[in-house]
């Protein structure tokens, strides 16, 4: 009885789908922009969420603290199934240690069984 009960749980975790988006390179490197004193990271995103629409871009430290950056769009629009290049410019004594691309929710449509996704790139 236990048996079949652990067996049906167990199967309903492992058939269920999970969706996130993805951010690549996982490892992407440093390189010198056209601008004195500052450096870039070039990434690709790429959305298979079909509920989420919306991303946020952060930049943190290896304790995970903020660390300041400048891009085209801190928020943006992304749709199930698009792709899109990200730029990221920071300053060449950076303390940044991982890129992040967050899923922003939307409170319209929120359940209780909808998750945030998180997705990070280590620089090299």
């Amino acid at each position: 009885m236990h048996s079949s009960l652990i067996k049906t749980i167990i199967l309903l975790f492992v058939s269920g789908s999970l969706e996130a988006h993805e951010l690549t390179p996982t490892y992407p490197e440093l390189r010198s922009s056209y601008v004195t004193g500052v450096v870039s990271a070039k990434l690709k995103m790429w959305n298979a969420r079909m509920d989420v629409n919306y991303f946020k871009i952060e930049v943190n430290d290896a304790d995970w603290n903020p660390v300041p950056f400048i891009t085209n769009e801190r928020l943006f629009k992304l749709r199930y199934g698009q792709r899109r290049e990200i730029e990221i410019f920071l300053p060449i004594d950076t303390s940044a240690t991982y890129i992040c691309t967050k899923s922003m929710l939307d409170k319209e449509k929120m359940q209780r069984t909808v998750i945030s996704s998180k997705v990070c790139s280590k620089i090299k």
